[in-house]
């Protein structure tokens, strides 16, 4: 095992959001539904970040911070994964590939779904 897989509670908590998109608008929903407070990569209070254009200066300026870092399509500059997620609450499974095959977790999510 490589990770450790965790729930965080987010409710009021600043997570960075970085980038424009797709991916960071899905970012975005998942956070909001986590009840995270969406925060500017300035956010001095915020211990997690989420780099959805995955560029590389950003993660090293957050990383210098002590901020975990998740950075979109980049599994080599990642401090932790989002899995895929069935959410049946109050059942809530994560499927996660350690960033290796984001298909193969896709696909186990919508078979458990």
């Amino acid at each position: 095992m490589q990770s450790l897989p965790v729930f965080l509670r987010l409710t009021g908590r600043p997570v960075i959001l970085t980038g424009a998109g797709e991916a960071a608008d899905a970012k975005r929903r998942l956070l909001e539904r986590a009840g995270a407070r969406i925060v500017g990569e300035d956010d001095a209070q915020a211990r997690i970040a989420i780099v959805a254009d995955g560029d590389e200066a950003t993660v090293d300026r957050l990383r210098a911070r002590g901020v975990l870092v998740n950075a979109t399509d980049r599994p080599a500059l990642c401090d932790f994964t989002l899995p895929a997620i069935v959410d049946r609450d109050p059942v809530l499974i994560a499927i996660g590939t350690g960033g290796a095959s984001a298909g193969l977790a896709k696909a186990l999510r919508q078979r458990l779904g």
